[in-house]
């Protein structure tokens, strides 16, 4: 993913660049003539294309952190719409306070036997550990 964020940037920049060289080239003439008109309007495309890419690489990433948000037992909603609107903020936040997988979920183990604290199943009648009966 590094490499291909990287080649990313580097045409941008490179559209970019044409885009801004064109242009500038093109200020003091009064007359377009046909190859400077075709050279702009093809940097135009290039970069229209390069935003085009960068958006939807953009949304794949959102919906990375809105599946790995579900997968980990949180809101995968509210951690969509964080990291679009903080952008490369709210993925470093997502980063550092995901829980581990399975996360904030409930377990069936997490019920507990009044008279001894261990962790029994959900469905027994008496703990299997000290034989507490339980009421219905």
């Amino acid at each position: 993913m590094y490499r291909s964020k990287k080649l990313v940037i580097l045409i941008s920049s490179i559209l970019l660049t044409l885009m801004v060289s064109s242009i500038a080239s093109a200020q003091g003439e009064f007359t377009w003539s046909e190859e400077a008109g075709a050279f702009l309007g093809l940097s135009m495309v290039a970069c229209a294309v390069g935003i085009i890419i960068w958006f939807v690489i953009w949304i794949l990433v959102a919906i990375w952190v809105y599946r790995d948000a579900e997968k980990r037992g949180t809101s995968g909603a509210l951690w969509l719409i964080i990291v679009i609107i903080l952008g490369i903020i709210g993925i470093i936040i997502w980063l550092v306070v995901r829980p581990p997988i399975g996360g904030e979920k409930k377990k069936e183990s997490d019920r507990r036997c009044p008279n001894c604290g261990r962790a029994i199943p959900m469905d027994a009648r008496s703990c299997p550990y000290c034989n507490k009966k339980f009421e219905s």
